[in-house]
Order: C-alpha cells, then sequence, then structure tokens
C-alpha cells in the first residue's frame, strides 16, 4: 500500500521519516506532504484556496477532490494528521469529514488528530525520550495527564532540558522518532491514546490486522 500523508509542517515529516519505516516494515511505501502550518478550512469548501494560504486545512479540500480523481483505491490511502490546538477533538473531526463529503469520488482516507499537539505522541514514551536525551527529566512525566491541553511542546522542552529561546520541533522530532516505539497495544504501549488512534489507522489504512 501507498501512503499520501499530510502533515502541518517539518516537524511531523522529520518524526514519521525515522519512525513510520519501522512501523510499517517493507511491504508498504509512503509520501509525506507538508505544509505550512494547520490553517483553516474555506468558508466555500469548493473553491480554490487562496495561494497564499499554504496551511494544511487551507488546502485540505481542493487535495481531497484531487486524489480522489488521481489515485488508485486498491493500492493509494491518504492519511490526514492534524493537530487539535484549542478546538474541540469532535466537532473538528466532523468538519474534516464534511470535506470528505464533497469529494468525487471520495478517496480512501484516514483522518487522524493529535492531542494536542503531535509532540504529544513523544510524551507517551517516556524510554524513547531518555534515549534521545540522555539526560532528560523523566520523573516530571510522573503526573502528566497524557493526552491533556498542557502546552504540549513547552512541556516536551521543559523535560528534554532544552533551555533554547526558539525550540528546534524538528530536531527533537527526528531526535525521539527514532526511538519511539512501534508498539501500541500492551503494557509496552505508547501512553498517549491520540497516538494509539493513530497507529491504529495506519494498520487499517494498510490492511493490516
Amino acid at each position: 500500500m501507498r501512503l499520501h500523508i499530510l502533515v502541518e509542517g517539518p516537524s511531523e515529516e522529520a518524526f514519521l521519516k525515522n519512525w513510520l519505516p519501522r512501523f510499517l516494515g517493507p511491504s508498504h511505501t509512503f509520501r509525506v506532504i507538508v505544509h505550512q502550518g494547520k490553517g483553516k478550512l474555506p468558508k466555500n469548501l469548493e473553491s480554490e484556496p487562496d495561494r497564499k494560504h499554504r496551511g494544511l486545512l487551507d488546502q485540505l479540500p481542493v487535495k481531497l477532490r484531487a486524489y480522489g480523481k488521481q489515485l488508485k483505491p486498491d493500492t493509494d490511502r491518504v492519511v490526514v494528521l492534524v493537530d487539535l490546538d484549542t478546538d474541540h477533538c469532535v466537532d473538528l473531526l466532523a468538519q474534516l469529514n464534511i470535506v470528505l463529503s464533497t469529494c468525487n469520488p471520495p478517496p480512501y482516507v484516514i483522518f487522524r488528530i493529535a492531542i494536542e499537539e503531535t509532540e504529544a505522541f513523544f510524551l507517551g514514551d517516556s524510554s524513547a525520550i531518555k534515549r534521545a536525551y540522555p539526560s532528560a527529566k523523566i520523573a516530571k512525566l510522573k503526573k502528566h495527564a497524557f493526552d491533556s491541553i498542557c502546552g504540549t511542546w513547552e512541556k516536551l522542552q521543559e523535560i528534554i532540558n532544552d533551555g533554547l529561546d526558539s525550540p528546534d520541533k524538528v530536531a527533537w522530532a527526528s531526535s525521539i522518532g527514532q526511538h519511539l516505539g512501534v508498539k501500541f497495544k500492551g503494557k509496552s504501549a505508547n501512553k498517549s491514546m491520540s497516538f494509539v488512534k493513530f497507529c491504529e489507522g495506519l494498520k487499517r489504512a494498510c490492511g493490516d490486522k
């Protein structure tokens, strides 16, 4: 199966390129399509997007329509990974499904939402953080409410003891992505439920159990 994965920016790309080959194995291929942030869904879903607006949601309606016409349903799947930020999860998912309903024909799409941001995936695997950053203050995760709206990237920055004024999220994603576990079931599963659902969606898209 070929996966076409739409993400908000380069940090998600760095994470996926370091983690996804281990998760998928050799039977599947993928392409990551990077955007300039999250953006907003246009009011008119059937209009052409403003070229100045290059966010994931800005471009999503036109891209899904194109994928529906161009991709082969037997061999291609679209995965949309978007941060929740301050949106409401149920409302955001409903809006994404409305976008899909405007496509004729629709592509095979898996929508997945990182709560609050994709850094939540990393916080769910303390072992991966420790391997990537040996001096990380893992004890700070002891009372952490996983997948909470807590300033996720700021929490990760605090734990890995990165004192830079400008956080290098791409470096974090690359370093931790190399060690992030591929198990999402059982005792060693990632503690981020949005990561677990992301993994389940990928498996379903690929036709794997």
